[in-house]
């Protein structure tokens, strides 16, 4: 009885008989006679295939190809245009029956070639490195653990591979604020009091700061609060009082020099609160209570010594003047007089006489 094998088109096939392999079948209906005969099949839409070196050596040098991937080196197989499998080191071996297949090796010590979605898609995230560095970041590269440049705002693409383990550290420019809250401090005339502390401060260069310190705003923490009590253990509390721009000038003298060895910028650094123990409140209170309320009596005495003089001086104007006395009594009388509803004055003849005698002159008889 004959028999019969199909292969489709997209299938290749190698007949066998009792197990040995005699012949390469390529697409259509293969009818053998005898027995113990069978096939081995192979999908092309695979696009690549591994079989023994007997059944190989029965395949047509036009149905595949093969190729050897170096140490460092990758492949990528397309079809149409289309990136399908990522090869790594060693042999591979492909169909080229679709003549839309190929083959692309790339060299791991050349620069990375433009990056389609498609063939990103296909090597693995240990094999490269693809990081975008914003325009507020800036990047570090390390090779092996080698630091080996700084990197600005773009798309950053490296191999990455045994040989060279590429890793890049992302650092974040922009400014930012630590907060030194809360200190207990002594002044130098032992008050204890709570300082709180603000600074500003930018990375300058990420490479000294990546190497010099494990957390820089700890560090810049540490430098702002050390400062401070050196300061204020200098000082009494009137003299932090009123001096707080000093307090600043202190700090910034000590800290900014601080922060070039660490690698940021700093910028202001002043004193957001000062907060006294409740005692000394009280008691400042009074002081400045006390303070104020002799200042007031200074200024009411200067404005009681000021009015003596004024006084002085109107009493001797109507000693020299006595007609003034009566006008000052009529216009006390006229201000009365404008507040009530009556007001009757009785005025002796003889006092009416000397009062405007005067000014009146002597009376002309008739």
């Amino acid at each position: 009885m004959p028999t019969t094998f199909h292969i489709p088109i997209n299938e290749r096939a190698v007949l066998l008989e009792h197990g040995v392999p005699t012949r390469a079948l390529g697409p259509g209906k293969h009818r053998f006679w005898g027995g113990g005969k069978d096939v081995v099949r192979f999908k092309l839409d695979e696009l690549q295939f591994a079989a023994a070196p007997e059944v190989r050596a029965l395949l047509p040098q036009a149905w595949f190809g093969e190729t050897v991937i170096g140490h460092r080196q990758r492949g990528v197989l397309s079809r149409d245009g289309r990136p399908v499998r990522w090869l790594r080191p060693g042999v591979h071996r492909f169909w080229t029956v679709d003549p839309s297949v190929a083959l692309r090796v790339l060299d791991l010590d050349e620069p990375v070639p433009e990056l389609t979605d498609e063939l990103r898609a296909l090597i693995p995230a240990t094999e490269i490195v693809d990081v975008t560095v914003l325009q507020h970041q800036r990047a570090l590269k390390y090779v092996q653990g080698r630091f080996i440049e700084a990197l600005g705002a773009g798309r950053h693409v490296f191999w990455s591979h045994p040989d060279a383990r590429v890793a890049l550290a992302v650092f974040d420019t922009r400014l930012q604020i630590v907060t030194i809250q809360g200190q207990e401090l002594m002044t130098r005339d032992k008050v204890t009091l709570r300082l709180t502390l603000t600074a500003e401060y930018a990375p300058a260069e990420p490479s000294v700061t990546a190497h010099g310190v494990t957390d820089v705003k700890d560090a810049l923490y540490l430098a702002i609060q050390l400062a401070a009590r050196d300061y204020v253990a200098g000082v009494t509390l009137d003299e932090l009082l009123e001096g707080r721009d000093a307090l600043t000038r202190f700090l910034e003298g000590q800290v900014v020099p601080r922060g070039r060895e660490l690698g940021i910028a700093v910028g202001r650094i002043g004193v957001k609160d000062v907060v006294l123990p409740g005692e000394m409140k009280v008691l400042l209170n009074r002081v400045i209570e006390a303070e104020k309320e002799a200042a007031a009596n200074v200024i009411r005495r200067r404005e009681e010594a000021a009015a003596m003089r004024s006084m002085a001086n109107t009493a001797k104007v109507i000693a020299e003047t006595p007609l003034l006395l009566e006008l000052k009594r009529l216009e006390a009388l006229e201000n009365a007089a404008a507040q009530v509803d009556e007001l009757r004055l009785v005025v002796g003849t003889d006092g009416l006489a000397r009062a405007f005698g005067d000014v009146l002159g002597p009376r002309t008889k008739a």
